[in-house]
């Protein structure tokens, strides 16, 4: 598929997100803004897929499963990339690769995220019940006493890194409890989490660093294929016992490369984004202390604090969807078979949807819901459980700091992805 037309003034912005240039990540709402105007569906060449920016658009995909494929959720650039590494793997003679690549095939079958109906269907009825708001609420103690134990670590410090000292350990606790990961593993679990997601919107990676990541992930799959089966032999109080001897309608169990595509997605879904969204709620809080001190007289205004924050500086910039059929999209004609970036960023940030899209709103009415966690039968399952781990992360964090302020080394430097959106790090001082 070849490049519609001429470039535009409005495609040029394209040029600088897709190309990761760093202001471009930091903010690229102006970027939608004139995609939106000129251009809301456009082949993009760099993507190889047409970007769909308005909000209509992305929810209109997201309602028809049935006509847009979520096969290629993170694209096909990344897929061919992938597709690549696994070819040179298997071309390698060396039989421990061999291993390494077999492993990977076994983690790479459709699961959730990447599966259509009937199938996602069938794996989502079966892992819903532990994502319920009555499970979540279950887990808000346990969330607030690790919230607890992270911030009295720096209390004292008068300043502290978020991302490294709070915003990773937070939500990486939490699923690796769920999954039953030993703490002493915290390391290798928050390596292998990293692995996953660093090719994800970012195609600059060489082969050998494509190697680097497979032969990981190699070692995530081999972990968790013992620990699958140590649990269907003594099942423990946690998920992952609960998925490895679980029975679908039809009395069977999950095969083992549904499981460990499972836990592969609740590892990267269940602390990559709550971290994002945690470091850039306490980025807005020390940016704005009249928002801070009115969030530590009014707790209850932390969840639409936590909602806009999502809406405002989505985790997930955008996903990818595969037309089934021929189809037109805002009188653009999509053809079967090409991919749409759908721009979930771009469309919480659309005025027709939204009033005021650039104002943050804690009372803002979502009778329209905003697109960070999805929309339709994809909609994010850990959605309850990243709202809570938010909102009662801040309140430990506002209860127990005060005159939070950013820190004058920081740099602001985004991670080097078009899709996943957040902060390499972020200082603040505070009393």
């Amino acid at each position: 598929m070849t490049n519609r037309g001429a470039p535009t003034p409005a495609k040029a912005g394209y040029d600088r997100l897709f190309g990761l240039e760093a202001d471009a990540l930091a903010c690229p709402y102006p970027i939608f803004a004139q995609m939106r105007s000129a251009e809301p569906v456009v082949w993009v060449d760099a993507i190889e897929a047409f970007a769909v920016t308005r909000y209509e658009d992305v929810a209109f995909v997201l309602r028809h499963p049935e006509d847009f494929s979520s096969s290629l959720a993170t694209g096909p650039v990344l897929a061919r990339q992938m597709a690549g590494g696994i070819a040179a793997l298997a071309a390698d003679g060396d039989s421990a690769l061999q291993d390494i690549l077999q492993r990977v095939k076994r983690g790479r079958t459709p699961v959730l995220l990447s599966a259509d109906p009937p199938l996602h269907r069938r794996q989502r009825n079966l892992v819903n019940r532990a994502f319920t708001q009555r499970r979540v609420r279950v887990y808000e103690t346990m969330i607030q006493t690790l919230a607890k134990d992270l911030v009295s670590g720096f209390a004292c410090d008068g300043e502290v890194e978020v991302v490294s000292r709070f915003a990773v350990p937070l939500p990486l606790s939490v699923i690796a409890d769920r999954l039953g990961v030993p703490s002493a593993d915290m390391a290798e679990f928050k390596r292998w989490s990293d692995d996953f997601t660093v090719a994800i919107g970012n195609h600059r990676l060489s082969p050998e660093e494509l190697r680097a990541m497979l032969v990981s992930q190699a070692e995530f799959y081999e972990y968790f294929d013992a620990m699958v089966q140590q649990r269907r032999r003594d099942p423990g109080d946690d998920l992952l016992s609960e998925l490895a001897n679980a029975r679908l309608e039809d009395g069977d169990m999950l095969e083992l490369p549904e499981l460990l595509g499972m836990v592969n997605q609740f590892l990267v879904a269940g602390n990559e984004t709550t971290t994002k969204l945690l470091t850039f709620c306490v980025k807005r809080l020390a940016e704005e202390p009249r928002l801070a001190d009115r969030l530590r007289l009014d707790p209850d205004s932390l969840g639409g604090f936590v909602e806009e924050m999502l809406r405002l500086e989505a985790p997930v910039q955008g996903l990818f969807r595969r037309a089934v059929r021929d189809v037109t999209l805002a009188g653009v004609a999509v053809p079967e078979g090409a991919s749409l970036w759908l721009a979930y960023a771009s469309a919480n940030h659309d005025d027709s949807a939204f009033e005021q899209p650039e104002v943050l709103d804690v009372e803002r009415d979502f009778s329209q819901p905003h697109l960070a966690f999805g929309f339709g039968e994809h909609f994010c399952l850990g959605a309850a459980l990243a709202r809570a781990e938010a909102r009662v992360g801040l309140r430990v964090l506002l209860d127990a700091l005060s005159d939070i302020s950013l820190h004058p080394k920081n740099s602001f430097e985004h991670e080097d992805s078009y899709v996943l959106h957040g902060l390499k790090e972020l200082w603040i001082t505070f009393r």
